[in-house]
Order: C-alpha cells, then structure tokens, then sequence
C-alpha cells in the first residue's frame, strides 16, 4: 500500500486545530481542576474562566465535532469491511490446506517411487549376482 500524502489540508489541521483542541481540553481541565482544589479562585473569576472557555471553543468544538465523525466513519468503515476480511481468511485458510494436501500427495508419491526404485534397483543387483555367483559357492 502506498504512503499517504499529507496536503496543505492535513498540514494545517495538524497546525492549527488540533493545538486549538488540545489547549481548550487543557484549559478545561485546569479550570475543573483549580475548582476541586480552591473554588473560591474559579468562583471569583467565573467570568473570565467561562469567556477562555468560550473564546477557545469557537474553534474547538466544531474541529472537535469533525474529528469525531471522521472517526466513527473509519470505524463504520472497519465494521463493514469485517465480513470481507473474515472471507478472506477462510479463502486463504482453504487454499493453504489444500495447497498442503497437494504437497503430502507428491511427497508420498515421491517417497513410493523411491521405494520401488530402491527395491527394483535390489532386485536387479540381486539377479546379477546370482548371475555373476557360480552354482553351488555361496558369497
């Protein structure tokens, strides 16, 4: 499979939005955070902390919203090629048993030709020494 190209798209979105992300779940978990350890600060200064949040989630959210359904499009996507790929598996699982049903065949037809090769080969060797060997003397 060939390496994907990054566009100026997927540079920019890399650049900017994700960053953008990034620092509006920080600021939101700085601000829960500071508002379980001293409350009177984030309570004080709600305003301000809401107007952060406001401010970055602009920007955040809709990139947010997007990186979200382009995820759950991949997994749609994983889900519906399942069936394919457990096809596939099958396919390849049966060839290869078959493949290695055919390759235990030629091995024992290979090893049953040996044998009656050797054996005949015996035979032969056999004949000509009983051939060769004068009656009556034993070797």
């Amino acid at each position: 499979m060939a390496k994907r190209v990054n566009t100026f798209n997927d540079r920019m979105v890399a650049k900017t939005v994700l960053p953008t992300i990034y620092l509006w779940l920080l600021a939101a978990g700085a601000i829960v955070g500071m508002g379980i350890l001293k409350p009177e600060v984030v309570l004080t200064n709600l305003d301000g902390f809401i107007a952060l949040l406001a401010i970055i989630s602009g920007v955040a959210l809709p990139a947010l919203n997007t990186v979200m359904r382009m995820w759950e499009s991949e997994q749609a996507q994983e889900v519906e090629n399942i069936p394919t790929g457990l096809k596939h598996n099958r396919e390849r699982d049966a060839a290869e048993k078959e493949h290695l049903i055919e390759v235990a065949k030629i091995e024992q037809s290979h090893s049953n030709e040996m044998k009656a090769s050797a054996q005949k080969h015996t035979q032969e060797m056999d004949k000509m020494r009983s051939e060769t060997t004068p009656k009556g003397k034993k070797e």
